[in-house]
């Protein structure tokens, strides 16, 4: 211990007497193991903390797939979730959960200003299942999940002390939703959160007539269960499946037969599409920090020579070569401990400015912090490049040759050939593994390029929407809401400013939220129509094609003379029309119904074709079918204003004439249509200008570590280039003898670089739109560049070749 403490210290003193040495290593380190240790952070919060549920290995999420129409995701209804709870043998537990809190709004009177609360309706085991309990009050049992029981409800942590103030006596006191009563029975601890988004959670069943309970075909349920130790997902799988059949037998209508459940654990269902970008964004950091390592190995390589005469020295006066390498390895920690504590300073800047640039929809961002954990996997990255980067250095540097080291007194040292191979590779290896990185930051950036490009289908500016449900017992006819919405949109339109105004069912680009609907159209038999891909179903007000700037093709949009006493119509998307009609054109006057299998269900007629618009996501296309909110039942949920004025000034027009209306309803969730299409690129752009900032950073430390090299042979061969100088060879050929060189380490780098991205950027695919992963472009490009950077970084110490004094260069020797 006494002999490292001196190497240490040994060490210390010679990275003091080269402070310009010592702060581009440290520097170097920084920057790798900070932005390591930074995007670390993220993904031990969002993917590798356990979620906050006892054994949750055990928690599995299920919902069906259908196999006739290759449809991924099909939602559950209560009387098929009773199946599964009645008739299942693998689970201890087996709740019900909405798929989305979207929809089940409640809005919150007689508490200051009206507020609309976001609902999660669940089954009575649903927090018992989760291992959950209140904070205050009490959680739900399967008495208060019954169709006659009263009105009860748990609140969210945040709504108890934004709204509530904490009041710690809220339990059994009424309060009032949508102008119902419910008693608050229990508030939930702020680590709960689940679903994400919620602000209250009610039981399913209150509430709830028979008729609905029974009701196969209203479907917009997910079911969670905990399986039974030792009962696999495949188990449980196959178990769910022999009951689904069983009940398709009991009950042909409902076209179970071709469904088949899916099985996920909770934890995957809750970041699995986060996990594919945030563990891209790690991998590129490694690699990043392993480029930062061979730059500094190379830098030690370098020092280690201009050592060789003391090392030898050190070696002639006994000291074993073990000693030689602890001595050049001390050196390394202290470079490393210095490196490691500037990236963690680093990091806590990154953090905060990764935060700030994340998108908002990856979960448990809230909880992002440089923890015990974060710093600890640190600590353990400073210790790992201490090893890659100063081990071999040592072990190269500590060979010694007594006889050439003596014998060497008095004349310039130079490389072993081992030496300069070992820099060799080294660069070699920056470039290959810039290569990666830079394919995959390439291909991420062509995708976001690819998604900015995405035509949305209508016209986004000028544009505000907002979210506003109409409930409660003065509009449980839908009579009242089609009579409020008229009143609304008529005032709103009369107000200066305002261009048009409209209700519609689900506005544009809401994410994945959205009504998918069956459909048939004339002439198809019934077996052809379940064959149709699900339309992006919408109800919507007069004027909402101009409110949104969604042009109409052919025929007209609705108007008032399409309400419920004339014929019902539809207007379907120029996709759809394309696909069943062969033309825009050709749909109109043509007719379609909603469910085939419904023979009450009426046909309507197709009076226009609207432009394809982009509802769920921009990466999906679908075929669009609106019909007028005055011929269907579903409630409107948003409603759009297009002005003139600002948002501000347009919100406060809106909220005045809803007021007047009606001042128990609110308005919520308020974006403009371009923040709405602003969010769709929030996570394509935060992966490209991430892995573009990382790759840029690899690309420069690898210019670096060619530059070093090629400047560091310059130095070592001066004599030779004299001497051939002297000879007569012209400048060109000394500057092509250099360039030669490292264009040669690029290209081994390059094609070592170009199978591992190969490999590599496959991984990628999910993340892409509108490329692949093996985009011949692309590779073509990435190519080019490090060759071009090598090139670059060769010309200089090129160039200092092509002035090397003969007289010198033979008197330096």
């Amino acid at each position: 211990m006494q002999a490292l403490i001196k190497d240490i210290r040994y060490g210390m003193r010679g990275l003091l007497k080269r402070p310009g040495f010592s702060a581009i290593a440290i520097q170097t380190l920084a920057l790798g193991i900070g932005a390591n240790t930074a995007v670390f952070s993220i993904v031990h919060a969002v993917l590798l903390r356990p979620l906050p549920f006892p054994e949750q290995e055990q928690l599995v999420v299920a919902w069906e797939k259908d196999t006739s129409t290759n449809t991924p995701f099909v939602e559950l209804s209560v009387a098929e979730i009773r199946d599964w709870q009645t008739q299942n043998q693998s689970f201890t537990a087996l709740a019900a959960m909405p798929t989305t809190i979207y929809g089940f709004g409640y809005v919150l009177t007689g508490r200051g200003e009206p507020v609309e609360l976001e609902s999660a309706r669940v089954t009575g085991r649903f927090f018992s299942l989760l291992g959950a309990q209140a904070a205050l009050g009490r959680v739900f049992d399967e008495s208060d999940d019954q169709l006659n029981s009263p009105n009860v409800i748990v609140l969210s942590d945040r709504i108890w002390r934004e709204r509530f103030g904490a009041d710690t006596k809220i339990v059994g006191q009424t309060i009032t939703l949508s102008q119902q009563p419910f008693t608050v029975i229990g508030v939930m601890p702020a680590s709960f959160a689940f679903p994400k988004g919620v602000d209250l959670w009610k039981p399913l069943m209150a509430g709830m007539s028979p008729r609905s309970a029974q009701n196969r075909f209203v479907t917009y349920l997910q079911a969670i269960g905990r399986l039974k130790p030792g009962v696999s997902l495949d188990q449980a799988e196959a178990e769910l499946n022999t009951i689904i059949a069983r009940v398709a037998e009991s009950h042909p209508e409902t076209q179970a037969s071709n469904r088949r459940v899916v099985l996920t654990p909770l934890a995957d269902h809750l970041f699995g599409n986060a996990k594919p970008a945030l563990w891209a964004l790690f991998v590129a950091t490694g690699l990043l920090l392993l480029v930062a390592a061979a730059n500094i190995a190379n830098l030690l390589l370098a020092r280690a020579t201009s050592r060789r005469r003391e090392l030898g020295v050190r070696a002639a006066l006994g000291a074993s070569r073990w000693q030689l390498i602890r001595q050049l390895l001390s050196e390394s920690l202290v470079l490393a401990v210095c490196g490691g504590l500037a990236g963690v300073l680093l990091a806590y800047w990154l953090v905060e400015l990764l935060l700030a640039i994340a998108p908002a929809d990856i979960p448990r961002l809230e909880e992002v912090r440089l923890s015990g954990v974060v710093l600890g996997a640190s600590l353990l990255c400073t210790v790992l490049t201490t090893v890659i980067f100063g081990l071999l250095p040592a072990l190269s540097a500590s060979r010694i040759n007594l006889n050439e080291t003596i014998n060497e007194a008095g004349t310039r040292l130079t490389t072993s050939r081992g030496g300069n191979r070992l820099r060799s590779a080294l660069v070699v290896g920056e470039v290959a593994l810039t290569l990666v990185l830079l394919a995959g930051s390439t291909l991420i950036l062509r995708s976001f390029v690819n998604l900015k490009q995405v035509p949305l289908g209508f016209a986004p500016q000028n544009v505000l929407s907002m979210q506003l449900r109409v409930t409660g017992q003065k509009y449980s006819k839908v009579e009242a809401r089609r009579e409020f919405f008229r009143q609304l949109i008529e005032r709103v339109e009369a107000q200066p400013g305002v261009t048009a105004a409209a209700g519609v069912l689900i506005r544009p680009l809401e994410g994945t939220v959205g009504w998918d609907y069956e459909f048939g159209v004339e002439g198809q038999s019934i077996d052809d129509a379940r064959k149709n891909a699900f339309s992006n179903f919408e109800t919507i007000t007069p004027h909402y094609f101009r409110t949104f700037g969604i042009p109409i093709r052919v025929g007209r949009e609705f108007d008032a003379r399409d309400n419920s006493d004339n014929p019902p119509v539809a207007i379907v998307s120029e996709g759809m029309a394309i696909q069943f009609f062969g033309s825009p054109a050709g749909a109109i006057g043509k007719r379609l119904k909603l469910d085939p299998d419904d023979a009450e269900e009426p046909w309507r007629l197709i009076v226009g074709v609207a432009g394809d618009a982009r509802y769920r996501e921009l990466q999906s296309k679908r075929l669009d079918l609106y019909l007028p909110h005055a011929q269907s039942t579903p409630n409107l949920n948003h409603f759009a204003v297009r002005t003139t004025l600002g948002p501000s000034h347009a919100l406060g027009l809106v909220r005045r004439e809803v007021s007047a209306l009606d001042p128990q309803l609110a308005v919520s969730r308020i974006a403009t249509m371009e923040e709405l299409a602003a969010a769709q690129l929030a996570r394509p752009r935060f992966n490209a200008v991430l892995l573009n900032w990382l790759a840029g950073l690899a690309m420069l430390l690898a210019a670096l570590g060619i530059f070093g090299v090629m400047a560091y042979a310059v130095a070592e061969r001066t004599s030779e280039l004299g001497l051939r100088i002297a000879l007569g060879a012209p400048p060109r050929n000394i500057m092509t003898l250099v360039l030669r060189q490292g264009i040669k380490l690029a290209a081994l780098g390059v094609m070592l670089g170009l199978v591992g991205a190969l490999i590599l950027t496959r991984w990628l695919a999910s993340l892409l739109y509108g490329v692949s992963a093996t985009d011949p472009l692309t590779f073509v490009v990435i190519t080019l560049l490090p060759m071009m950077i090598a090139i670059l970084a060769s010309w200089l110490p090129a160039r200092r070749a092509t002035r090397v004094d003969p007289l010198v260069a033979l008197r330096y020797e």
